[in-house]
């Protein structure tokens, strides 16, 4: 799927910015595949900077072209993080995904996820996936969670081209299994962080203690209450504290 269509770029402010600046080309199709070695303007989710030093990690984007209902955008999400994962776990770690689009081991942060979907009615018809995963890296600014890359878990250093081969074909398959019907949610739910663990949120108006039991089809985080009750939260709505 992502083998034909390829731009590699030196530097770029965003490989997401770039790969949609080409929509109106005929670039802009299932398959594109966009990487940097260095992003001035990487972003993660809520707008934050995502920090890579250049030529040390793998940044690309990807466009694939999903045709689902935009009520069901997460399964694109969860999609692309069990592909990461089944990255990390060929590698012998054991990841965990922490809601919405953060890769977590031993509780640090090794790659990020950015998805930005364009509409046809009511239909996605393309996603860009921005995956950012610290590689080579050996120092970072401090962060919550604390970042980490494959060579400070694994002690060696990493052909990041091969790496990101691996990757694209874990996505592809991943991609696969869900147009073949194979319903990947069960796989989700176990690697989610935090899951059925009784753990300290913070929302807009308090702290509080939950338990994350899932993740709703448009995406918003599921987490029970001390009262039992399931209270839904978007991406802005809910801090971990861990």
């Amino acid at each position: 799927m992502f083998t034909n269509n390829h731009i590699k770029l030196e530097a770029i402010n965003s490989t997401n910015e770039y790969a949609l600046s080409l929509k109106e080309t005929p670039a802009f199709k299932e398959g594109l595949v966009v990487t940097a070695n260095y992003q001035s303007g990487g972003k993660g989710q809520r707008g934050k900077a995502w920090e890579s030093n250049a030529n040390e990690n793998l940044l690309l984007s990807v466009v694939i072209e999903p045709n689902i209902n935009s009520n069901k955008q997460a399964v694109i999400s969860k999609i692309v993080a069990l592909s990461v994962c089944d990255l990390l776990k060929s590698l012998g770690l054991n990841p965990k995904i922490k809601w919405p689009n953060d890769i977590l081991v031993n509780k640090q942060k090794i790659a990020g996820i950015l998805i930005q979907n364009k509409l046809k009615g009511n239909l996605i018809s393309h996603s860009v996936i921005g995956i950012g995963l610290n590689i080579n890296q050996l120092n970072f600014e401090e962060y919550l969670p604390k970042a980490t890359s494959l060579q400070l878990l694994l002690s060696k250093e990493f052909d990041i081209d091969k790496i990101q081969i691996q990757l694209l074909q874990f996505l592809s398959d991943r991609i696969k299994q869900f147009r073949d019907g194979f319903y990947q949610e069960q796989e989700y739910l176990s690697a989610l962080f935090l899951k059925d663990k009784v753990a300290a949120f913070e929302s807009a108006i308090q702290k509080f203690m939950g338990i994350i039991k899932g993740v709703s089809q448009s995406g918003k985080l599921l987490i029970q209450l001390e009262d039992d009750s399931i209270a839904k939260f978007n991406n802005q709505e809910v801090k971990f504290l861990f």
